[in-house]
């Protein structure tokens, strides 16, 4: 019998209800499918946040690893994230059974996340360099989630809390849409993104080599891409300092603008506050990082319009 952690069973149940419910009962029946299919024996997991993911070994040795999604649509996006993304830096597809939830994915070796290893230069130099490689331009019919989309996520925020949600007042709220607005208004160009580069989705394979994995997909301004590791990882005290010190090296090594990159941190770390609040996560890491992308912003281009 493979017993989930309760926060885990918890998380489930509430983002996804009765179907998560029922996702959990049927969870001993879909191992066994997995194992059955693909002659394999399922290791103990990985930590888990919103889906079940953990080593498994054939009968032949070899190894793989099999994530499991309660939403089969999720599973879909991921897929094709990763498809259009593929090259030596991401992590491959074995197989996938999308109408259970089921994606099988190579195993990384040794697997050591991008903040085990290495000093705040390594990383972030490694980070960059991998983002160059992974851009793309997004195909005409791809179904990948927008920056656009986004936008209109944090506007039903805006209209859903219209008094603020938690710590985040309704002027904040107000002020980061109007960001968000302004930001897709003029954005110059459009890339196919990883959607969720930070430190623990880039994995060492081989000796020199690190592949990104679990890819949320976004279409949107490549100044967006590094957001997410701007937010990972940040220490409880001088955030301004590390966000800006993270910031001016992938300016310097990818050529972007570090205006739109703080104005982007501003806009996503209010939508992001505002999930982890619905989540009933801790959201205090992000509202300090709201508050640092706005005093550095205020720093080098003073007050926003």
């Amino acid at each position: 019998m493979y017993t989930l952690p309760q926060t885990f069973c918890d998380t489930v149940t509430h983002l996804h209800s009765h179907k998560g419910q029922k996702w959990l009962a049927d969870f001993p029946q879909l191992i066994r499918y997995c194992q059955q299919r693909w002659h394999i024996n399922i290791q103990s997991h990985f930590p888990l946040s919103y889906h079940f993911v953990a080593p498994a070994r054939k009968t032949d040795g070899s190894e793989l690893v099999v994530k499991l999604f309660v939403e089969p649509s999720e599973l879909l996006h991921e897929q094709e994230a990763l498809t259009a993304l593929a090259g030596e830096n991401t992590v491959k597809i074995v197989d996938s059974d999308a109408e259970k939830g089921i994606l099988m994915l190579e195993k990384l070796s040794p697997g050591c996340s991008l903040s085990s290893l290495l000093t705040k230069d390594e990383a972030a130099l490694i980070a960059a360099r991998l983002m160059k490689s992974l851009r793309r331009v997004p195909h005409s019919d791809s179904t990948i989630e927008t920056a656009v989309k986004r936008e209109r996520q944090l506007r039903t925020c805006v209209e859903t809390y219209p008094n603020g949600i938690g710590l985040l007042s309704s002027e904040t709220l107000q002020s980061a849409l109007s960001t968000f607005s302004e930001l897709n208004r003029s954005c110059q160009q459009l890339f196919l993104l990883h959607g969720d580069l930070h430190h623990d989705n880039i994995l060492q394979s081989g000796e020199d080599t690190w592949k990104i994995i679990d890819p949320k997909g976004l279409i949107g301004e490549k100044e967006y891409e590094i957001i997410p590791f701007l937010l990972n990882h940040l220490p409880k005290t001088n955030v301004a300092k590390v966000i800006d010190y993270r910031i001016n090296i992938f300016v310097e090594e990818l050529n972007l603008s570090k205006k739109r990159i703080l104005l982007w941190g501003y806009a996503h770390s209010v939508l992001a506050t505002c999930w982890l609040i619905e989540d009933c996560q801790d959201a205090a890491s992000f509202l300090h990082a709201i508050e640092a992308f706005q005093h550095l912003y205020e720093r080098y281009y003073g007050h926003k319009k």
